[in-house]
């Protein structure tokens, strides 16, 4: 049986968790990212460490590397 304390952290959570894949998701897909559904799953899966993760690969190694490019 799941502790009070337990049941109010699991309803913070899930929602947070879920909002954060489908964020994730959106703007990966929104930014051109080739595997955009991967990130969504990832970042579903724990926070905000995968989530940490796509905003330096997204934000600041992309874009690096699409500046170098051109």
């Amino acid at each position: 049986m799941l502790s009070k304390f337990e049941i109010i952290l699991l309803m913070f959570l899930v929602p947070l968790l879920l909002f954060q894949g489908f964020w994730v998701f959106n703007d990966a897909k929104k930014r051109g990212i080739k595997f955009y559904w991967i990130w969504g799953i990832l970042c579903t899966m724990n926070t905000p460490t995968n989530l940490l993760i796509y905003l330096l690969f997204s934000r600041v190694i992309r874009e690096k590397r699409k500046n170098n490019n051109t």
